[in-house]
């Protein structure tokens, strides 16, 4: 089945941020102009936590506004279809006797759930980790 869409990643809202991107992750966009691109207000969460300078609020006002309607929220429809779903074991835990669930665990799952509630196919360099919950997903970074 072909997704409807493109939900980018924070990773690659980044790539695509910088003055020279990534040349292998703008040909992958470029390739797949025909595709609804998409955003995840998690991303835009993930952003503004990784990147804390004044600019980062600009460049994340100026994405809403190109995006629009195409931000997607962690809505109802999200968060029930997040219930219950889970990665493998060694996707969530490091290694020790007494594991740990790894800070971005809840935030992979929402990515995944959202997507599978819109359709869409997931782009980001940890798409080898989206792929284990069992949704599509391409890394722009590793393909040619």
């Amino acid at each position: 089945m072909s997704q409807a869409g493109l939900l980018l990643d924070s990773d690659v809202l980044a790539e695509t941020r910088k003055s020279a991107p990534n040349p292998q992750v703008v040909a992958f966009l470029r390739r797949r102009s025909y595709r609804v691109l998409y955003v995840s207000v998690l991303s835009l969460g993930e952003l503004k936590g990784l990147y804390p300078y004044p600019e980062t609020e600009r460049w994340i006002a100026e994405l809403r506004e190109r995006f629009g309607s195409h931000v997607l929220e962690v809505d109802a429809a999200v968060a029930l279809e997040w219930a219950g779903r889970h990665a493998e074991p060694r996707l969530h835990t490091v290694g020790s006797v007494q594991t740990t669930p790894l800070p971005t665990a809840a935030l992979e799952g929402l990515m995944v759930a959202t997507a599978s509630v819109h359709d869409l196919e997931i782009v980001s360099s940890k798409a080898e980790v989206y792929k284990q919950w069992g949704i599509t997903a391409s890394n722009p970074f590793a393909e040619d």
